[in-house]
């Protein structure tokens, strides 16, 4: 039977159902686009965390060495 999976930054797929279990399994598949998409912002969210953590300690080290 063919169902779709879908990517945060892919496109929808309509694959076979053993494959859209193997491609769900991976961890970055899903069986309903809402889900992709709040995976896709917390990653995203994960990602401009950690932008900011890094950016802190270089503008401390700024201001110590004038």
């Amino acid at each position: 039977m063919l169902t779709c999976v879908y990517h945060p930054i892919d496109p929808m797929r309509v694959v076979e159902a053993e494959q859209a279990d193997a491609m769900k399994a991976s961890g970055v598949w899903f069986d309903c686009p809402k889900k992709a998409k709040l995976y896709r912002t917390k990653v995203e969210d994960e990602i401009e965390q950690e932008a900011k953590a890094t950016e802190l300690p270089k503008a401390k080290q700024k201001g110590k060495s004038r």
